[in-house]
């Protein structure tokens, strides 16, 4: 069965890749990370959140552990499956909806709304990027606020590493890396090793990326009254020892 012809649309690739994606550090870390959220966006009781891209629903199900309205919005349908068994097994209400961020859209619905660990900047065109980021804004209630989370190409530029790899149960993942098109674009070469027979899967990995004037002006252009950037969810500021970009657009 060939491939199909974009890595973001490809099921193996993300079934491949969630034991490195959602290792243990990071699900450990994210009720640390909802915390800062809550502050951050100035979350308050009774708000709805939406958390498009939500993988196996990191931040879905902590938020709603914490009492909030939320939906989760993922691409992957093997991701919003575990996500929803993970939500039954704990006694949460929480929807969860296999769509694309391009398609996806609730009319003035959302008081925050969350896009985590680069899951925004796959697509080919720039006009696809500002796609999404219409639908974010239509999609919150005025004054609602959406957070973006990355590496911005300030951050990549002090932290740059050509090769990385990683361990899990079952394999290895290598990542080779390379800066493309006048810094528009990070080129990835991901392998993934099989343990038990050495088996080796490979996914040319592209993606956008972006400084914090860039996303802010996107901001602005979308209609967002107002963008704030940090250097963590933290609020620190974004500066040479930020540690990732966050931006946060309100409507």
């Amino acid at each position: 069965m060939p491939r199909p012809r974009h890595w973001y649309d490809d099921d193996e690739m993300w079934m491949t890749f969630q034991s490195s994606m959602f290792n243990q550090e990071r699900m450990e870390s994210t009720p640390e990370e909802v915390t800062n959220l809550i502050e951050l966006l100035a979350i308050e009781d009774g708000n709805t959140i939406l958390d498009l891209c939500c993988g196996i629903g990191r931040h879905t199900l902590e938020f709603a552990r914490c009492g909030f309205t939320v939906v989760g919005v993922d691409r992957t349908k093997q991701y919003v499956e575990t996500a929803r068994k993970t939500a039954q097994d704990e006694g949460l209400d929480v929807e969860f909806v296999v769509d694309d961020m391009r398609t996806f859209t609730r009319e003035a619905a959302f008081d925050a709304i969350l896009s985590m660990y680069t899951s925004f900047g796959y697509f080919d065109a720039h006009e696809e990027q500002m796609r999404v980021l219409r639908n974010v804004y239509s999609s919150l209630k005025p004054g609602g606020r959406f957070v973006y989370q990355s590496m911005g190409k300030e951050v990549l530029a002090r932290i740059f590493l050509p090769n990385n790899w990683s361990e899990t149960e079952d394999g290895f993942h290598l990542e080779r890396r390379e800066v493309s098109e006048d810094w528009s674009k990070m080129s990835n070469k991901w392998h993934y090793i099989r343990r038990d027979d050495g088996a080796i899967r490979s996914w040319n990995v592209e993606h956008w990326i972006y400084s914090a004037a860039e996303f802010k002006r996107m901001l602005a252009d979308t209609g967002f009254s107002e963008a704030k950037v940090y250097g963590d969810l933290d609020g620190s500021p974004y500066d040479h020892k930020a540690h990732c970009l966050i931006a946060v657009g309100i409507r």
